[in-house]
């Protein structure tokens, strides 16, 4: 099994008092790290804005729709981060998991050199390899600890060295697709750096991903667009056409066979999947 993580080496390359991240912890196991900092959103002192819970298994990991995501402990990262974005309206708060998805791009193009292609699967999938398979996922909460104090938990999943053999159907891992060895440290920093990159620049136009070029900059990594898609929604309704577009708000625009375009938001959709699947 790989080497633990290292906690101390970590807080000196993220935490203060020249790091982005105020606060880092790593633990063995837990059940969810995304419900350990939600916990604690009540708690600015305990949970100070960017905190990062790193685990390294969890046993009741979570994703979209309380779909569930395993993970083999040394194979790769599971983490949370929690943010209270107060330059933020809580309105435009939808965009956490998006800019997550694009921080986990940027980072695999910068620890592979760009030998692993990497695009994102609307809403925030990473998909890895040219045949685009599934290598991270990412879920987005916002949590309350009661009163007005609020705050974001996102948590993400990244397949890093599973081998091919012990992946799930339909998933992938950096490792398989031909990344060779890369340290989950060095992945995790360059993660938590691209993240921290980009809820700067969303914080600084005040949640206005236009003005920020959050909005192009995810347009240009979302394999999701210009492909037939088959969306499935709640109740069975199923929407089919190509998507189009992702607005401001983060929403899919797929503009059906007849013209009619209709705007889909995440919370909204069941399934994603390219026409025909």
């Amino acid at each position: 099994m790989a080497a633990p993580l290292d906690r101390d080496a970590l807080r000196r390359t993220l935490g203060p008092p020249s790091g982005p991240w105020a606060s880092l912890e790593v633990v063995t196991s837990t059940g969810s790290t995304n419900a350990d900092l939600a916990a604690l959103a009540g708690d600015p002192v305990a949970a100070p804005d960017r905190s990062v819970l790193v685990a390294e298994h969890q046993d009741a990991g979570r994703g979209r729709r309380d779909r569930v995501w395993s993970d083999r402990a040394g194979e790769g990262l599971t983490f949370s981060v929690l943010l209270r974005p107060r330059e933020v309206t809580v309105e435009r708060w939808g965009w956490a998991p998006l800019l997550a998805g694009l921080a986990l791009v940027e980072a695999v193009g910068e620890v592979t050199g760009g030998e692993v292609p990497a695009a994102l699967k609307w809403p925030n999938d990473l998909l890895l390899g040219t045949g685009g398979a599934k290598g991270a996922g990412v879920l987005a909460e916002v949590a309350s600890g009661g009163g007005d104090e609020r705050a974001l938990v996102v948590g993400i999943g990244l397949n890093v060295a599973t081998p091919v053999a012990d992946l799930p159907a339909g998933g992938t891992s950096l490792g398989a697709e031909g990344a060779g060895y890369l340290g989950r440290g060095t992945v995790l920093v360059a993660v938590l750096r691209a993240l921290a990159d980009l809820d700067d620049r969303w914080r600084g136009a005040y949640g206005d991903v236009v003005a920020a070029g959050l909005v192009d900059q995810y347009r240009a990594h979302c394999a999701t667009l210009g492909r037939e898609v088959t969306v499935t929604l709640p109740g069975g309704r199923v929407l089919a056409g190509r998507a189009v577009d992702v607005d401001r708000d983060g929403r899919l625009a797929v503009r059906e066979a007849g013209g009619d375009t209709t705007v889909v938001s995440a919370g909204d959709v069941v399934h994603v999947r390219p026409a025909g699947r």
